[in-house]
């Protein structure tokens, strides 16, 4: 059996993951917390800049 547990954040990059979300592609983020965002799957950089991928969205939708 398979358990999904969300790949865990400090708030601050939570924070950076909505803030791509909402402010792509002119966000302003930490470099640090955007290359672990990218790392774990949230965030897919493109040529239109950084944008949150369908795990970024999951996510998102876990913690409320």
């Amino acid at each position: 059996m398979t358990v999904h547990t969300p790949k865990l954040l400090t708030s601050e990059e939570f924070a950076s993951l909505l803030e791509v979300a909402v402010s792509a592609p002119d966000i302003n983020v930490p470099a640090a917390h955007l290359s672990k965002l990218v790392a774990l799957g949230y965030v897919a950089l493109t040529a239109k800049g950084p944008l949150v991928t369908g795990d970024g969205l999951i996510r998102i939708t876990e913690s409320e």
